[in-house]
């Protein structure tokens, strides 16, 4: 089952939680649909500074943060690495999830996932609900979560220090143990 709007409208904490287990799936080039469990995320929400909208800035890079919950936005990181991000909660509030693993071979990462998938700036701003490119598939059991400090954003301060990096525990495809 593919989810739907409401499922990305609803408190982006608990939707950030829920969304470990679920299936990413995508089409690739060749025309061949990938799907795989997303087993490692991270969330923001632009009131901390690990935010790229932290305190509700609207910018060319981020206003797809600012579209209704269940879109893409992908942005470059290092000049060289697309990001891949699930859009959370009503439009006009920036909230959304990095994809950082799945639980396939070479997908450890997100740099690396979307390399793999092909994933591009030129996919910012899909619809998740409704496209037949990219879409999100329901989780088939109820995964243990452990949480623990995002990735690479020691320039948040204390908000660095937050515990918004969820896993699946003891899936073996982690981009870093927790």
């Amino acid at each position: 089952m593919i989810l739907n709007r409401e499922f990305f409208l609803q408190n982006p904490m608990d939707v950030a939680k829920e969304l470990l287990g679920t299936y990413l799936c995508c089409r690739l080039k060749d025309g061949s649909l990938f799907r795989s469990r997303i087993c490692e995320l991270e969330l923001y929400l632009d009131s901390e500074r690990g935010c790229h909208a932290f305190g509700g800035k609207c910018t060319a890079r981020n206003e797809a943060m600012f579209l209704s919950g269940g879109h893409t936005y992908v942005y470059l990181c290092y000049g060289m690495y697309n990001m891949l991000n699930i859009v959370l909660d009503k439009e006009g509030t920036a909230a959304a999830v990095l994809i950082r693993a799945l639980e396939h071979k070479g997908c450890e990462g997100p740099g690396k996932l979307t390399r793999f998938l092909g994933i591009t700036r030129a996919d910012n701003k899909i619809d998740l609900c409704n496209s037949d490119k990219m879409w999100i598939e329901a989780r088939d059991f109820e995964p243990e979560i452990l949480s623990g400090k995002r990735i690479g954003i020691d320039y948040a301060g204390k908000d660095a220090e937050l515990l918004w990096r969820f896993v699946i525990k003891d899936s073996k495809f982690l981009s870093k143990p927790i």
